[in-house]
């Protein structure tokens, strides 16, 4: 029997080794509310490296967004653990994860990280 247990366990260590030592925290929809309803957010474009901050009102599901020097009114929703915001004609739906020091990230449908929340405020300060 000992024979057996030692390439048994040999394998059972190689397979969890595998397995990441963390799975990723993503945000549940009380917790997405909870952090954004009725603060302005401070984020970054991964991918086009721009910086901008998002109001996201807490009576109703408008948001405004800084885009340049403007200041555009849209529409949001919390919904099937993702935050969904209507951005250039389209929604933008992401899960939101928790990165652990104090900043999220908001990874797209196809598991890409696309942008960054780095800051939270009480009330609209765009």
């Amino acid at each position: 029997m000992h024979l057996y247990m030692t390439p048994l366990c040999s394998a059972l260590l190689i397979s969890l080794a595998a397995i990441p030592a963390h799975a990723e925290n993503f945000l549940t929809d009380a917790q997405i509310e909870s952090l954004v309803k009725g603060k302005t957010v401070s984020a970054k474009h991964l991918k086009k490296g721009f910086s901008f901050k998002v109001y996201f009102d807490d009576g109703s599901e408008t948001a405004y967004r800084t885009d340049g020097d403007e200041i555009v009114e849209t529409r949001y929703r919390i919904e099937g653990g993702r935050h969904c915001i209507h951005w250039k004609n389209k929604d933008r739906c992401a899960r939101i994860r928790d990165n652990g020091d104090g900043s999220y990230t908001r990874v797209n449908q196809k598991g890409r990280d696309v942008v960054l929340w780095t800051g939270f405020v009480d009330g609209k300060e765009l």
